[in-house]
């Protein structure tokens, strides 16, 4: 049998499943979950990462090991929620939207050479609709195994976040990808997924999207979330432009199991940030 390693696997000895919220974070870079206890505790973390380069369909079929191999996927909960972070999305103008054309949007910015499901989210605060791809063979598995999930887009959990006044990018960094948003003068102006094979490109990526926003890097706050350390040299190379940069917090609203407080905050911050988007 195909085996999957997690790169965390954490999971509290007692836990009320029938009482317990799932979510689960799911994209390209691979599959988060997280289980929140009615008493606000969140009482298990789990990440498998995908390995760099491989395919869709050697993806396809890890989720469906882990489908069958993971305790947490076993059980039943009270609530299930379902994140999706494929990148493959783009911001319309609510006075632009219309779906019969998403298909063509969506082909003309990343091609048509692999197709899918075509979804969209109305971001509220913003009056927009978030047009999204997620590949088919990926949406099929999902409603079989997780029929009852609610499903949005990690994205659009992002923007309809509260944003504060001034210029700020939230990152969240993967092993091999980083997502961001920018926001000018309190206004949402970018959700974007990079790929980056270095420290050097992923800063590329960085500086590079603030100039194509006219937002000079001293002037921005990098709210920093996902798997990087103060002592890597992925941080040195983003510090160089960057100098007001902080590591997000565990909400404040919950509690935690101490196994998962025994790791850097920022490490999953954000998977614990979408209990409160629901």
């Amino acid at each position: 049998m195909q085996h999957v390693n997690p790169s965390f696997y954490i999971q509290a000895p007692e836990i009320n499943f029938e009482t317990a919220q799932l979510f689960v974070e799911a994209g390209p870079m691979g599959i988060s979950l997280v289980v929140l206890e009615a008493d606000t505790c969140f009482k298990a973390l789990v990440n498998y990462p995908f390995t760099i380069g491989s395919n869709e369909h050697e993806k396809l079929e890890k989720l469906k090991t882990l489908f069958r191999s993971d305790i947490l996927f076993q059980k039943k909960y009270t609530k299930t929620h379902l994140f999706w972070s494929f990148a493959e999305s783009i911001l319309v103008p609510a006075e632009l939207m219309y779906t019969e054309g998403n298909s063509k949007m969506m082909n003309l910015v990343f091609g048509d050479a692999s197709q899918g499901i075509i979804r969209s989210d109305f971001l509220y605060k913003h009056n927009l609709h978030h047009v999204y791809r997620i590949p088919e063979s990926v949406v099929d598995l999902f409603s079989t195994q997780l029929p009852t999930a609610t499903q949005t887009h990690l994205f659009t959990t992002l923007a309809n976040r509260h944003l504060p006044e001034g210029h700020h990018i939230f990152a969240t960094f993967y092993s091999n990808s980083l997502t961001l948003m920018l926001c000018k003068d309190g206004k949402l102006q970018v959700v974007q997924n990079f790929d980056y094979t270095n420290p050097d490109e992923c800063a590329f990526y960085l500086l590079n999207v603030c100039k194509g926003f006219d937002v000079k890097p001293d002037s921005v706050s990098l709210h920093i979330n996902g798997m990087i350390d103060e002592k890597s040299g992925l941080y040195a190379a983003i510090y160089k432009y960057f100098l007001n940069m902080e590591f997000d917090k565990l909400p404040e609203e919950y509690t935690y199991d101490k196994a998962i407080t025994d790791h850097p905050t920022h490490f999953f911050s954000h998977l614990f940030a979408l209990a409160s988007c629901v």
